[in-house]
């Protein structure tokens, strides 16, 4: 028996070994330590066969069907209607044409303000706090006129050194507001430069050595925006997986490369390790120099810094305590504010007027101040995605004149016209005089 279970071990070993060399001749690094006898692998990019080779037509149909299809919409669906207002309206949550600056800056503005008063999205954040200042001033009136057997001293002078401090104390949330939303702009600019670059980089060091890997990566580079975007935004799990599953889908067409991106924590952060992946794997084969691979390097590195200070920009608030400090004060003055008035010798209809214009100046700028400090519900991150995937497009199927003496190798660059090449591009983008134009 003793003999039989020894054969059996023995006989369990070397088939353990032979699948070993089996998985290393493969390519694969295999990790033998999971539980329930699963092998979890990591693959090195694999050269598509010549059956499923990747093109740059391919990739390019691929652009048009996100762009045109999949993120057909003009405006981002998931910023909420009182951020984005209606479809001619203003808002810093679309990106801006000529014809916005010149419609923002007419002198008609003034009369223009005036009159969208009933229609402001301001009023309709804040019309329940205006409705509660409104009951508390003619409340506090009738109960000071009518049932208090003596005056109140409320000195309208004592009041107004409140109000110095009440107006600092939102100047300076404002401020910190404002501040946050052009730092997480100027983020989101950096991922539409750094992707481009980054295309760029793709397209002169690795395409003219592995054109099938170039693709892989620009494929994956060109989902940056989108992914680093749905990690920042608001938006139900349920629903923002299933957005996100058809996207990876459509510009990842191995599966394998699909299933590991939607399957990590950090969708954007698995974008930067398969390019790592790729550059160590051409590094090690010494098909890059030491000055490419530092020269894309950097740049991965500049990509994993949006990510990170993105990311602490959405979990990082004000400090609350200097919020609740400033929303406390501001009760106090408010609903002082009404007996200070009235005692002052104002009329209960003058007394309500400056009380309400007065509270919807502080009020209005308190909630300014709030939504701003959550800067990536109000950034155009869909337009913004969008640019970036244009980018990176833009860098494979754009390429300049060939050099004096420049030998190209690749049959799509040399025969297929830029216009075939860039069908993703909307009327505004193609220039109808010649296919060789850039934009």
């Amino acid at each position: 028996m003793l003999r039989t279970v020894l054969l059996f071990i023995s006989a369990y070993n070397i088939s353990c070994v032979f699948a070993i060399q089996s998985d290393f001749q493969q390519g694969h690094v295999v990790d033998y330590t999971a539980t329930n006898n699963n092998k979890i692998t990591s693959h090195l990019p694999t050269i598509i066969n010549d059956n499923n080779e990747d093109t740059l037509l391919k990739f390019s149909m691929d652009i048009k069907h996100v762009l045109h299809d999949l993120r057909a919409a003009e405006n981002d669906p998931n910023i909420p209607s009182h951020l984005l207002g209606t479809n001619t309206c203003l808002s810093y949550s679309k990106t801006w044409t000529l014809d916005d600056w010149e419609y923002h800056n007419s002198r008609k503005r003034y009369y223009r303000y005036l009159k969208s008063i009933p229609t402001s999205r301001l009023i309709k954040r804040i019309w329940p706090q205006q409705c509660t200042l409104l009951v508390w001033t003619l409340l506090s009136i009738w109960i000071e006129g009518n049932i208090l057997p003596f005056k109140p001293s409320v000195p309208l002078s004592a009041l107004s050194s409140i109000s110095t401090f009440v107006a600092f104390l939102l100047t300076l949330r404002s401020n910190s507001s404002l501040a946050r939303l052009i730092e997480a702009r100027n983020h989101w600019s950096k991922v539409v430069l750094n992707t481009r670059e980054m295309a760029n980089m793709i397209m002169v060091f690795i395409y003219p050595i592995d054109k099938q890997l170039a693709l892989i990566l620009g494929r994956h580079v060109s989902l940056f925006g989108w992914l680093l975007r749905s990690d920042l935004q608001f938006v139900r799990a349920d629903k923002d997986r299933a957005d996100k599953v058809e996207l990876v889908r459509t510009m990842l067409p191995n599966r394998q490369d699909a299933d590991y991106v939607l399957s990590q924590r950090q969708p954007p952060v698995a974008i930067i390790t398969r390019i790592r992946q790729v550059l160590a794997h051409l590094g090690k084969t010494h098909r890059l120099s030491t000055a490419e691979e530092i020269a894309i390097e950097h740049i991965v590195h500049a990509l994993s810094d949006s990510v990170t200070k993105t990311g602490t920009l959405r979990a990082a608030p004000i400090p609350t305590l200097y919020t609740s400090h400033t929303s406390r004060l501001l009760v106090f003055y408010l609903s002082c504010l009404p007996t200070a008035l009235k005692l002052s010798g104002l009329d209960t209809i003058t007394t309500t007027i400056l009380t309400m214009v007065i509270g919807f100046a502080m009020i209005g700028l308190d909630e300014i101040s709030h939504l701003f400090e959550q800067p990536f519900r109000v950034i155009p991150m869909y337009q913004m995605s969008k640019r970036s995937t244009l980018a990176v497009a833009d860098a494979f199927t754009c390429q300049p004149p060939s050099l004096v003496g420049e030998i190209i190798h690749d049959d799509e660059v040399s025969t297929l016209t830029q216009r075939e090449l860039t069908s993703y591009w909307s009327s505004d983008d193609i220039n109808k005089v010649s296919d060789n134009l850039m934009e």
